[in-house]
């Protein structure tokens, strides 16, 4: 699902709790931006943690983008349980983090408001219904507020120009360095041009093989987030299979990474010859962790960033959950990502200690 397309909100009820964040950029210094639902996330080149856009209880983001100046953008989506709406907004964060709203938070977006804009500013996003399995559109709204749809129609999967093409369950859309956008549609990856042909690149792709991990999405569901590298490879995560793919212009398909529960791959960035993943941590049926962040170098060779609840060696957890409770837990003094879990494992300690004494006490009196 593509969580930043607002034509109408009437998908989101059904959707939003279960699709974890895929949104992860990194800007033209190495900055690397990631969503954790609630909160943005950014881990400098250096290495320093801070928040980039403070989360609020129920508030989602789920996707992100960028531009060649480096702005971010996201769209938010909340639930109302006084009118049993769903306000929805689009932002705009320049990299010294002012914020400006390209869509008032409004419980009646209008149709065609999304985060995916080309070089003349036009938005581009996803209409689509997964319990009715009517119609996929893919619009387009220009600056003036004009909506068309660029590509889409019935319910299915078919190649062709405008609304003779078919789409089926979008997870994930990125425009790639060539200027056209990139989908994922159920277990197959289509390009779409900025004049509305659709092509099919990739499909079959939710395959286990015996290396995989047990499924953990339904079959046909498994792709969600994307990247295209500058020589046409596609990176995308198949979070169903715990992993990540990547596809070649001349359409071999490789296996990449493989995750071991209770993580699975998201989201995904390349970036010149390097790739940034998006891990989310989250094990059936409602216990979830912090996401964390791997960088793939060219030569193969893998890191883990960060770990949204673990110190920088990752052996002390500190605590389990993401959003607004990992940034009481990890945000409260210092930016340079030292101060912050200094304090957490100061707390930590203070909390064995009383534990300590409590069970000594226990004994004595034993």
């Amino acid at each position: 699902m593509v969580a930043v397309l607002l034509a109408s909100g009437w998908w989101y009820q059904a959707t939003v709790h279960a699709h974890p964040p895929t949104g992860i950029v990194v800007d033209r210094s190495g900055n690397i931006y990631f969503s954790d639902l609630e909160t943005i996330w950014k881990l400098s080149a250096e290495g320093s943690l801070t928040v980039f856009r403070a989360g609020q209880r129920g508030r989602h983001v789920h996707e992100l983008a960028i531009d060649h100046d480096d702005n971010i953008y996201g769209a938010d989506v909340s639930y109302n349980p006084a009118t049993k709406g769903w306000p929805s907004s689009v932002w705009m964060m320049s990299p010294s983090g002012k914020i400006t709203y390209l869509l008032e938070t409004t419980e009646n977006p209008p149709r065609g408001m999304g985060i995916w804009r080309d070089s003349a500013g036009n938005l581009y996003s996803i209409i689509q219904n997964n319990h009715t399995k009517t119609q996929t559109l893919l619009l387009r709204r220009t600056p003036s507020g004009e909506v068309t749809t660029l590509a889409g129609g019935a319910y299915g999967l078919a190649d062709g120009k405008g609304m003779s093409a078919m789409f089926g369950s979008i997870g994930g859309m990125v425009f790639g360095p060539d200027g056209n956008l990139y989908l994922t549609d159920r277990a197959a990856i289509r390009k779409v041009t900025l004049n509305g042909e659709v092509t099919t690149l990739a499909k079959g792709l939710d395959f286990s093989a015996r290396e995989d991990q047990p499924r953990l999405l339904a079959a046909g569901e498994s792709l969600t987030g994307l990247s295209v590298a500058s020589d046409g490879t596609i990176f995308v995560a198949d979070s169903g299979n715990r992993r990540l793919l990547k596809v070649t212009a001349d359409g071999k398909v490789d296996t990449v990474l493989r995750t071991e529960p209770p993580y699975f791959p998201n989201g995904v960035a390349a970036v010149g010859q390097d790739v940034y993943v998006l891990e989310i941590g989250f094990t059936l049926p409602n216990i979830s962790s912090g996401p964390r962040v791997r960088k793939i170098s060219a030569d193969g060779s893998q890191k883990i960033l960060v770990t949204l609840g673990e110190t920088n060696d990752g052996k002390q957890l500190l605590a389990t959950r993401a959003g607004v409770a990992a940034e009481n837990t990890l945000t409260l003094v210092s930016r340079d990502g030292r101060w912050r879990y200094s304090l957490a494992l100061s707390s930590l300690a203070i909390l064995s200690l009383v534990m300590l004494a409590w069970r000594r006490k226990r004994r004595a009196r034993a």
